[in-house]
């Protein structure tokens, strides 16, 4: 028994074949703080959101990850700013502006010491984020970016390889980094999510399938 489990387990990692990545366009308005709220958002603490709160472009872009047990790799390009910044890459570029407190009572943790305009995600379940439950801030040059927690922001920037899926996530949210106010940002960036061999040969084997949908919540 155990060398033909062995045997089905090598005849499918040999046919796996190559994994096209999927691409997103991601707008410079999207907010992960807002990653599993629909618009128009409910103000939860009364104060002053500049306008965020009731545009419904800075809910971020989704990616459906049912079914990954394994890892994910992240490209992305183009141009975006968060006015009235100079237009940057999805690197974003040398400046902190950390994020006001007001945005983090949804539940998604800040990345501390990250560039402004820099490409950031988050994953979560298909349940929204429990406010309660907002895991520690990942800390740039401190932190590993490719082990974030459910609902723990993380810094993706133009490339992070090897990102492991937590468990229980089945939805990633991508957006911009910035201080306040995502509602007057302009541009985009093309962001590719590759998932990797060992994620799609799970779903071949029934742990986990490799289907990657992508939605984008108006």
């Amino acid at each position: 028994m155990r060398r033909t489990v062995f045997a089905v387990v090598i005849c499918a990692f040999l046919a796996v074949p190559a994994v096209a990545g999927i691409t997103v366009e991601v707008s410079g308005k999207d907010c992960i703080f807002f990653a599993g709220q629909e618009s128009p958002i409910t103000n939860p603490t009364g104060q002053n959101y500049y306008g965020d709160l009731t545009d419904p472009d800075v809910i971020p872009t989704v990616v459906d990850v049912t079914g990954f047990g394994g890892s994910i790799s992240i490209t992305a390009s183009g141009l975006w700013d968060h006015t009235p910044s100079p237009i940057h890459g999805p690197d974003g570029y040398s400046g902190t502006d950390e994020t006001d407190p007001q945005y983090l009572a949804f539940g998604i943790s800040r990345i501390d010491n990250s560039n402004l305009s820099a490409l950031v995600g988050v994953f979560l379940t298909d349940a929204a984020p429990d406010p309660l439950a907002r895991p520690a801030n990942l800390v740039v040059g401190t932190s590993d970016m490719t082990k974030p927690l459910l609902q723990q922001g993380f810094l993706i920037g133009s490339n992070l390889e090897n990102i492991v899926v937590p468990v229980g996530a089945t939805r990633l949210f991508l957006g911009l980094n910035n201080g306040f106010e995502w509602t007057n940002n302009s541009g985009h960036v093309d962001v590719t999510i590759t998932p990797l061999p060992g994620a799609v040969l799970l779903g071949m084997l029934g742990l986990g399938t490799a289907g990657l949908r992508l939605r984008k919540r108006a």
